[in-house]
Parts: C-alpha cells; structure tokens; sequence
C-alpha cells in the first residue's frame, strides 16, 4: 500500500516535470544591450521553448521544461541581478479561438455581369484603381 502510494507521487512528480513551466524573473535591465544580453543568456538554456522581455518592467517570462534556479543562476553569472518572482504552469491564451467567423461585406445589392457568364452582387470592380496597369 505505501509503496503504491509512493510510485504514484513519483509518476506524479515526473508528470510535473515535463509540463512546460511559465517562470517570471524580475532581471535589472537599463538598455537594449542589458535586454540582448539577458535574451542571450536564457535562450542558451535547454528546455526553453519561449522567451520574453519587457524592458520598461524589467521583467523576463520564460516558457518551457527548465529549472528556474537554472535560469536565474545563469543570469547572476552575466552579473545582472535577478529575483525569481513566479513559477507556475503555463496557460496557452486562446485568443484567436473566440473570434467570430467573419463574412465578406456586401455594399450593392444589384447583381452585375462578372463577364465569366455569372452574376455577381457587390459593386462591379473599377479598371483605374490607382495601380499599376503595365501589360
């Protein structure tokens, strides 16, 4: 029974593991040579899917299978100061998936020839639209 139970925190924490992680360090940055610096530095480090930094808030997020001791140490050997600030699972934002389909926007509702034998609502296409007409 205990052994049972100590496989299955075992699965458990390995399953944990090879989540990707999103981790949030607070890095002191002051330039873009800091910012290039520090992007440098952590996408050298395997595991790492993606990475991010805002300079404004010196705030570095890191996605991935990767130690977040890793990735400050790491930072603290380029001498830069870094804080580890949060760790958790990473939460894909769906934005895309609550758009609406949308459709073409009908201007005129008189159909005209296309000239393919098909009618065609909409307002028919003008010959002098400002490109170029080079044959």
């Amino acid at each position: 029974m205990v052994l049972t139970n100590i496989l299955g925190l075992i699965n458990w924490f390995v399953n944990q593991l090879s989540m990707p992680q999103e981790i949030k360090v607070k890095v002191s940055m002051h330039c873009q040579k800091c910012r290039k610096e520090v992007m440098k530095t952590v996408t050298k480090l395997s595991g790492v899917d993606e990475v991010s930094v805002d300079l404004k808030k010196e705030m570095l997020v890191v996605i991935g299978d990767v130690d977040p001791v890793c990735v400050a140490t790491s930072l603290r050997k380029k001498r830069k100061v870094a804080n580890i600030v949060s760790v958790g699972p990473y939460k894909k934002k769906d934005k895309e998936v609550n758009k609406p389909v949308g459709f073409p926007m009908m201007y005129c509702n008189t159909p005209y020839y296309d000239g393919y034998g098909r009618f065609v609502y909409g307002y028919p296409p003008t010959h002098d639209a400002g490109g170029c007409n080079i044959l």
